[in-house]
């Protein structure tokens, strides 16, 4: 059986914390279970204090078959940010807003570099996605359509990457988008005359959506990832999604992490359950522990508070 950890942004302490609590030990050199195996959603690095020490211990287990792992894209952005594109930039341009989201990783390697250059030829061979018969896993959105898209071999070398940044068939294409969306979710146009601003003050004028809610049956406050109060009580405007799909009920339990909620975990639908309560806002470090149901369950939740508190 699985247990599911969300989001980690280099709050090691607090992971080996959690791993403890959910039975796992480390007499083996490495973090491991004798009857279960941890499933790590991606977003290992960035924000925390305690990056090297967390894909240590991440990648200690996954090495050594007591875990697996998705890519997030924190470690997707990583990547982009060090491959140089046939123009000589970085494909993730070297701007305040990028280089603020990985200054905490570049600053803890700063005396390690040929560590975090194997750490980064490490997460080129991360998969996108975990289909693992009677459950799924993915950094933020699952979707048939890109799964089937993105190749179970896929490797994230520089030649793949700039081809996907820079070759305007690849930048049009439907991997392309599948890559996009299943490391950092559905975004829709917000209707005109609104827009948001993100946990940087960034102005947004698309929005991250809840892919497994039908847009026929909600009003924006349960559709949205973030709230606009004037829309919050209206109906969703079909006009403008591109597309309708939604991750319906008779579907498989998912997994992903990746959208900073707050509060006591819950599952998002009896088959959806998001795992990221933001730890890196020193809020919580939460698992699932999947025991092969169907039909999720609140009661299944496991956490360490930013604080260190098991509560």
């Amino acid at each position: 059986m699985y247990d599911i950890i969300g989001d980690i942004h280099g709050h090691a302490d607090e992971l080996l914390q959690l791993l403890e609590k959910l039975g796992y030990d480390n007499s083996k050199g490495y973090y491991s279970h004798p009857e279960r195996k941890a499933v790590f959603v991606g977003d290992f690095i960035d924000r925390g204090p305690k990056i090297r020490e967390t894909l240590k211990i991440v990648k200690g287990m996954v090495d050594n078959e007591s875990a697996l792992a998705t890519m997030g894209n924190h470690e997707y952005n990583a990547l982009c940010y060090h491959t140089l594109g046939p123009d000589g930039i970085h494909l993730r341009k070297h701007t305040n807003y990028s280089t603020l989201q990985v200054k905490a990783t570049l600053d803890q390697f700063a005396m390690f570099e040929k560590e975090w250059r194997d750490y980064m030829n490490w997460f080129r061979k991360l998969p996108v996605y975990l289909d693992l018969g009677e459950l799924r896993v993915v950094h933020a959105c699952w979707d048939p359509e890109n799964v089937k898209e993105i190749p179970e071999d896929l490797e994230f070398t520089d030649e793949f990457l700039n081809e996907l940044h820079t070759d305007e068939h690849y930048k049009k294409s439907p991997l392309y988008k599948a890559i996009d969306e299943c490391l950092k979710g559905r975004e829709v146009r917000i209707p005109n005359g609104y827009s948001f601003k993100d946990k940087y003050g960034k102005e947004r004028y698309e929005m991250r959506v809840k892919w497994y809610r039908d847009t026929g049956k909600v009003r924006y406050r349960d559709y949205y990832m973030e709230d606009i109060p004037d829309l919050s009580g209206d109906k969703v405007d079909q006009n403008y999604l591109e597309k309708k799909y939604f991750y319906g009920a008779d579907e498989k339990p998912v997994f992903c992490g990746h959208y900073w909620f707050s509060g006591t975990p819950e599952i998002e639908e009896k088959n959806v359950a998001c795992v990221d309560y933001s730890i890196g806002k020193e809020e919580k470090l939460v698992a699932y522990r999947w025991d092969g149901e169907k039909e999720l369950s609140n009661k299944k939740f496991v956490w360490i508070s930013g604080n260190g508190n098991k509560n």
